[in-house]
C-alpha cells in the first residue's frame, strides 16, 4: 500500500469527492504517480514524466456503488501525452484486495477507508459483464458507455468473477471460466485495433482459430473519437502458448544433437527463406527436429495464412478492404524505420560497454555497416511491388499464439506497442506478419541456448551453429505451406521475388526493433537481434 504524509481527506462525500480541488490536487501530486510507477500495465515508467493530469473523473454506478472512470493523461518533458484508464472505488474495507490494487489510505466526509483500483471489487467487474449481457447504454460525463454482446453469445445472469493473474499490458478479468474481459489501460483517439478485428472476424465469420469476440465497452461522445475500454471474447482452453511449445521442441534437437555427438558444422544448411517441402528437407534435420514439430510448424503457417485470408476477404469495408502500395505509404514507412534505426545507434553507443563477446562484435559490425544498413532500409521502391496491403496483426510472435489439441489459435491483435494508433491500423504487407513469427522462431532458439547452457556440455559456438541449422528448416517448412496455401487461395502477396524482398526487408526491420528492447531491458540479448541483421546483411 501507498504510504503518504499526510492522509488525504475531505469534507466531501465519495459521490462528489473529485469536485473537492484541494483533495483532487493532493490524489494527483501525492498518491497518483507513486501508484501508476508500480503497475505492470503503465508503460511510460522510463519516460521522462513532468506532470499527470485526470482529464475525466467520469462517475459510474455499479450496485448503488460510485465508481470513478479515471482518464489520466501522463504528460512528459518532450510534450508527448499518453491516456491511461484507472477505475477507482473507495471502500473501508481492504480484505482480499491485494496491495498492488490499493491507492492509498483516505478520509472521505469523516469516513476512514482506501481508494482501490475498482477492477479489484467484484461489485464492479459483475456490474461490466451484466452491461454486456443486456447490451446497455449507460449515460455517463458528456457522452454515454455503449455495453456490446457478439453475436450468438446467450445472456447469461448469474455471474462470478476473477482478476487473471498474470503480468500484462492490459487487465484482464475471468467470468464463469468461459469469457475473458480485456479492460484496455492504455487509451487511444480511436478504436482499438484489437476490438475491430476481433469483431470483423466474428461479423464476417471469417477466421475460426482465434478467441470468438465476446462483447465490448465504447466510451462515445456526439463529435468525438470513440475510445475503446475493453473487449470480451470466449475462453480458449488450451495447453499454453505456442512459445513454451517451441522451446520445449528447440530443447529436445540440442539435446539429441548431445546425446549422439553430432558436429553442428556437419549438419546440412537448408538455404535461408527459401520454401522447402517437409519431404525434401535432410533427413538427418527430419530426424532431429522430428517430423511432428515440422508438421505442427506447417499447420501454423496455414493459419497465418488463414488469418489474412480472412483480413483480405473483404472488399467492401473501407477499413479491411485490401489497397495497393503508394509513395504515401513508402514516405511514412521510410520515415519511421529511420527514426527508428537513429535511435537505435544512439542506444548502442550509450549502451555499448555493457556488451560482450558476441554481442559486442556483432554491435561493432552493425555500427561499422551504418550506411550499408541505412541504405537497406531505403532501398523499398513501391514501384517495384505489385501485391495488395491489408490490415495485419503487427505484433505477431509465438507468444500470441495458444496450443489447442495440436492446432493454433492466434489473439491480440493490438498491434507493435511502440506504434501510434494510427499507425497500428495502417494496411501492409502481410509477408510482415511472417517476419515477426520467423524473428520469433528465431528468439525461441537462443532463448532456449540462454535459459540451458548449464545442460549442455556445448559450446555456445556450436549450440550457435547447430541453432541455426534448425531455424532455416523450420521457417523453410513453414514458408512453403504458408505460401502454398496464399497461391491456391488467391491471397495476393506477389511472386517469388517480391515475396523474398519483403520478407528479408521486414525481417531486418523487426530485428532494428528488437534492438531497442534489448538494449533498454536484456543487454545480455542484444545477440539475438543482431545475429539476425548479420544474416540479412550477408545474405546468410
Amino acid at each position: 500500500m501507498i504510504e503518504t504524509a499526510q492522509k488525504i481527506s475531505t469534507k466531501h462525500k465519495w459521490e462528489v469527492a473529485f469536485k473537492d480541488a484541494a483533495f483532487k490536487e493532493a490524489f494527483i501530486k501525492q498518491v497518483l504517480g507513486t501508484y501508476l510507477m508500480k503497475c505492470r500495465w503503465f508503460a511510460a515508467k522510463n519516460a521522462r514524466i513532468k506532470r499527470y493530469e485526470v482529464r475525466s473523473e467520469l462517475r459510474y454506478t455499479a450496485n448503488k456503488e460510485t465508481v470513478y472512470l479515471l482518464i489520466i493523461e501522463a504528460i512528459m518533458q518532450t510534450a508527448y501525452t499518453e491516456s491511461y484508464f484507472l477505475p477507482v472505488l473507495f471502500t473501508s474495507e481492504k480484505e482480499g484486495i491485494p496491495s498492488k490494487g490499493i491507492l492509498g489510505e483516505f478520509t472521505i466526509n469523516g469516513k476512514d477507508g482506501f481508494i482501490i483500483d475498482a477492477l479489484y471489487s467484484s461489485v464492479f467487474r459483475d456490474s461490466l459483464f451484466q452491461n454486456i449481457m443486456n447490451k446497455a447504454e449507460k449515460r455517463i460525463g458528456n457522452g454515454y458507455l455503449k455495453f456490446k454482446r457478439g453475436r450468438g453469445i446467450p445472456k447469461i445472469e448469474a455471474v462470478s468473477s476473477k482478476l487473471l493473474n498474470a503480468d500484462q499490458s492490459n487487465t484482464t478479468i475471468v467470468y464463469n471460466d468461459l469469457y475473458f474481459l480485456k479492460i484496455y489501460r492504455k487509451l487511444f483517439r480511436d478504436t482499438n485495433p484489437d476490438f475491430e478485428i476481433s469483431h470483423f472476424f466474428s461479423d464476417q465469420d471469417a477466421f475460426k482459430n482465434t478467441p470468438v469476440f465476446a462483447g465490448a465497452i465504447t466510451w462515445k461522445r456526439e463529435d468525438f473519437y470513440d475510445v475503446s475500454l475493453g473487449l470480451m471474447q470466449q475462453k480458449v482452453e488450451n495447453e499454453g502458448e505456442a512459445w513454451a511449445y517451441f522451446l520445449k521442441r528447440a530443447d529436445r534437437f540440442f539435446t539429441k544433437i548431445q546425446e549422439r555427438k553430432i558436429k553442428a558444422i556437419d549438419l546440412p544448411k537448408v538455404p535461408l527463406y527459401k520454401a522447402c517441402k517437409i519431404e525434401k528437407i535432410p533427413l538427418i534435420l527430419l530426424d532431429l527436429i522430428g517430423i511432428n514439430t515440422f508438421e505442427q510448424v506447417a499447420k501454423l503457417a496455414k493459419r497465418t495464412c488463414e488469418m489474412h485470408l480472412a483480413l483480405f476477404s473483404n472488399k467492401t469495408n473501407r477499413s479491411f478492404s485490401p489497397t495497393n502500395f503508394s509513395s504515401d505509404y513508402q514516405v511514412w514507412l521510410l520515415n519511421r524505420l529511420m527514426y527508428q534505426l537513429d535511435n537505435r545507434i544512439n542506444l548502442l553507443d550509450l549502451n555499448y560497454d555493457k556488451l560482450k563477446g558476441k554481442s559486442k562484435e556483432y554491435a561493432d559490425i552493425f555500427i561499422e555497416n551504418n550506411e550499408i544498413i541505412k541504405n537497406r532500409i531505403l532501398n523499398f521502391d513501391v514501384q517495384r511491388l505489385n501485391s495488395k496491403r491489408i490490415r495485419i496483426h503487427g505484433d505477431f510472435h509465438l507468444g500470441q499464439i495458444l496450443v489447442k489439441d495440436e492446432d493454433f489459435y492466434i489473439l491480440d491483435f493490438e498491434g507493435e506497442p511502440e506504434s501510434t494508433i494510427r499507425d497500428r491500423k495502417v494496411k501492409q504487407p502481410p509477408i510482415k506478419d511472417v517476419a515477426g513469427l520467423f524473428r520469433s522462431f528465431h528468439y525461441a532458439v537462443f532463448a532456449t541456448i540462454f535459459t540451458n547452457e548449464s545442460k549442455y556440455q556445448l559450446t555456445q559456438d556450436e549450440l550457435f551453429e547447430a541453432g541455426g541449422r534448425y531455424y532455416r528448416a523450420i521457417v523453410a517448412a513453414f514458408l512453403n505451406t504458408y505460401l502454398e496455401t496464399a497461391f491456391e487461395n488467391g491471397l495476393d502477396i506477389g511472386y517469388y521475388k517480391e515475396i523474398d524482398f519483403l520478407l528479408r526487408y521486414h525481417i531486418f526491420e523487426k530485428a532494428i526493433y528488437e534492438l531497442g528492447y534489448e538494449l533498454n531491458s536484456r543487454p545480455n540479448w542484444v545477440v539475438i537481434p543482431l545475429k539476425g541483421i548479420m544474416q540479412i546483411l550477408n545474405n546468410d
